[in-house]
């Protein structure tokens, strides 16, 4: 064997070696949540996939050089490839370019906001998930700062909840927080974001609210929300709440599609 031969040798064992770390890496940024509380969303799935994808490459490194030399051999196998890397090029760019605004979004911007919308989340049994926890504890800690603001609390009942999330949030922020109740609205008949702040307009409009609203979320999820109160005629600044460092990169990359999602619905930035 020559001396370029070895070095080239090394060379390709350094890239597998980088590939399956890589893949590693990523599985373990997006595995917490399924560990910790079963959570298998969009956002992990596409972690795994990616993970995968690169582990794969890694291990099966010379059959799929070996596939892409034959599928050169021919113009179409070349067209094929560079449709490929076109794709997977543009679907790159538009996830971080997404994700960036998810990620700046993330930040505090509520200031006298007079109408707070709480968005509710997954309630077990009767128990508020640590999520739902700290939705309500921001959104609390806002009312506390401006005695004159009002909330309305969001969310309906699911098959495997005992009460609806609106009422949830407001058992929440009058019994542990120390929120009068009569500053709280319940809406309690949505079952997804896009409901929520349809049906908490009709809360607004009924009791002559403003429409510049503060959005009590998680962080990952005031971009969208945002979105979604526009398409309402709502103007929204956040009030962000916290999630777990394990949970950050699975919510935050579902986020992206659940932006998607908005703009296939036809809703703008």
């Amino acid at each position: 064997m020559t001396k370029r031969n070895r070095i080239t040798l090394v060379i390709i064992m350094i890239i597998r070696i980088i590939l399956i770390l890589a893949g590693l890496y990523i599985l373990n940024l997006y595995i917490g949540p399924l560990v910790s509380l079963g959570v298998i969303n969009a956002g992990n799935l596409f972690g795994f996939c990616v993970s995968g994808i690169l582990i794969g490459a890694g291990i099966f490194w010379t059959p799929l050089v070996e596939f892409i030399k034959k599928l050169r051999q021919n113009g179409s196998g070349k067209a094929i490839i560079s449709v490929f890397c076109v794709l997977v090029i543009i679907f790159f760019s538009l996830f971080f370019a997404t994700l960036a605004k998810v990620v700046k979004h993330s930040e505090y911007t509520a200031d006298n906001q007079s109408t707070v919308l709480v968005l509710g989340c997954q309630i077990r049994g009767s128990v508020p998930s640590n999520t739902l926890r700290e939705r309500c504890i921001v959104a609390s800690n806002y009312l506390k700062e401006h005695p004159e603001a009002v909330a309305i609390a969001t969310g309906g009942q699911g098959p495997d909840e005992d009460l609806s999330e609106g009422q949830c949030i407001y058992n929440l922020m009058t019994q542990d927080y120390g929120i009068d109740g009569m500053r709280i609205f319940i809406e309690d008949k949505s079952t997804n974001t896009d409901q929520n702040v349809a049906n908490a307009k009709k809360i607004i409009d009924e009791n002559g609210f403003s429409y510049d609203v503060a959005v009590a979320t998680s962080e990952y999820h005031q971009y969208r929300a945002a979105m979604i109160c526009k398409k309402n005629g709502l103007n929204a600044s956040s009030i962000p709440s916290g999630s777990s460092k394990r949970a950050k990169p699975t919510f935050f990359t579902r986020e992206v599609f659940g932006v998607w999602a908005q703009w296939l619905k036809g809703v703008k930035n």
